[in-house]
């Protein structure tokens, strides 16, 4: 078994989500800063149309790795009580059936991008004259994409055990490999977005092969018994039951949020450069509400397991505090420096005329992002507890349906982007009030429930 040292179910419950939460929050922006970095490379050494080819397509792969992660989360909460529980046979088990569904799909995944990129691109509207390297560039990212949902499925593997720090040391070798790669094939051999695809391919090949073997180690000779070789579909059933709900949010959320920025895009260009700055500003905030709730579904899993189920409810509520608190901070620093930091990212001749609108934009939203992350650590919660629906549900109402159905309906009233900001807060407080409310009614409940929705589901 595995170092205990990683366990959630003992110790002081803020310091110990504290030190969970902290590699996950480093990890998320190591990823940006390669994903910038690899940007950069491309637009200095490709020139724009190499730029052009990777941003037209950048949202594309997005749609089956955050299914693969939904899936993930779902395995992440077997494996998680399994820990906790302290149960080798259920744990060797649970991850064994992870990681073998990881690689199949991740198999069904990559030859389906492939063959499929043709149709994808016309589906995209790829430019005709960027049309040739987009191609390469897409088939390329597909082939390695079996590594990098091996390389997601393992490191939440790792996390479930509570180990955040070991996926993180493993981001950072990615980031290395996939920057010298960019360097050496698109700066140096010049071979343009199809060497910053094979860089990037290679780099999750790397950490993929990095964090098998980080958890091989971790789990000693627990993952080599001659039972591991049979994979018990009642834990692949299981993990669908419970990851299928969050994979479908996964996928359904980012298309809610393309309806409203074609909106945004109808507003004028000040207005799109103006929400474009505010993206980035705001990018902390979503990073912490958006940490805290995976990291709240494996506190809770790994007490459940444990029978720690006091900790449960103290955990959840501190570990959303903490969000919400810290979001609050960030809010208010945003609040009333948003004009200064907004200027980083804007000409100075341009600034006149944006900045006023990034500071009314973010004036509004910084009083109400502290539901979001309400909505989000309960949320995180709920789904360690091993509901993982009715969150979805609620998530998809309170969000997603609401924001389209809001942008269908309310803004041709009003047609200002001023309408599209507060649909957004509306969308946060329905969010927050509700996964608050679910989790008052519904805690013990849940709790009590775990004796008819065990591991051995």
């Amino acid at each position: 078994m595995t170092d205990r040292k990683t366990a959630l179910t003992e110790g002081k419950i803020g310091p110990a989500i504290l030190a969970f939460i902290l590699p996950m929050m480093l990890g998320t922006l190591i990823q940006q800063l390669y994903s910038m970095t690899d940007s950069v490379i491309v637009g200095q050494f490709a020139g724009k149309e190499g730029l052009a080819a990777i941003n037209s397509v950048a949202t594309l792969f997005k749609f089956p790795l955050n299914f693969m992660n939904g899936l993930a989360a779902g395995a992440t909460i077997l494996i998680s009580r399994a820990f906790g529980a302290g149960d080798r046979h259920e744990l060797r088990h649970s991850i064994h059936s992870a990681l073998v569904a990881a690689a199949i799909l991740g198999a069904v995944f990559t030859v389906a991008g492939v063959l499929a990129t043709p149709w994808l691109l016309r589906v995209m509207s790829v430019p005709e004259e960027i049309l040739a390297p987009t191609r390469t560039y897409t088939a390329i990212y597909f082939g390695g994409l079996w590594a990098m949902v091996l390389y997601n499925m393992t490191a939440g593997v790792l996390r479930a055990m509570g180990d955040s720090r070991r996926p993180l040391y493993v981001l950072i070798l990615c980031c290395a490999v996939n920057i010298v790669g960019d360097l050496l094939l698109v700066g140096v051999f010049h071979l343009g977005v199809a060497g910053a695809a094979a860089a990037t391919v290679a780099a999750q090949i790397v950490s993929a092969a990095a964090v098998h073997l980080l958890l091989h180690r971790a789990l000693k000779d627990d993952l080599h018994c001659s039972e591991t070789f049979r994979v018990p579909m009642e834990k692949v059933s299981a993990m669908l039951k419970k990851g299928l709900p969050l994979a479908i949010q996964s996928i359904l959320f980012p298309i809610a949020n393309s309806i409203i920025q074609a909106s945004v895009n109808t507003m004028g260009t000040d207005a799109i450069a103006a929400w474009g700055i505010c993206d980035k500003l705001d990018l902390l905030i979503w990073l912490v509400a958006d940490s805290m709730s995976p990291a709240l579904t494996t506190y809770a899993a790994q007490n459940i397991g444990a029978g720690k189920l006091d900790r449960v409810k103290r955990g959840a509520v501190t570990g959303t505090l903490m969000s919400a608190g810290t979001v609050a901070v960030i809010s208010l620093i945003l609040y009333f420096g948003s004009g200064t930091f907004g200027g980083w990212f804007i000409s100075a001749e341009d600034a006149g005329t944006i900045l006023p609108l990034v500071v009314r934009y973010m004036t509004l939203m910084c009083p109400f992002f502290f539901f979001y992350a309400f909505a989000e650590g309960f949320s995180g919660a709920c789904c360690g507890m091993g509901n993982t629906l009715l969150p979805m549900i609620t998530t998809l109402t309170t969000i997603c349906l609401l924001r389209v159905l809001c942008i269908w309906f309310i803004l041709p009233r009003f047609g200002t982007m001023e309408c599209i900001v507060w649909i957004y807060i509306v969308s946060w407080i329905a969010a927050g009030a509700a996964f608050t409310l679910m989790f008052a009614l519904r805690s013990g409940k849940l709790i009590k429930n775990y004796q008819e929705d065990p591991i051995h589901e």
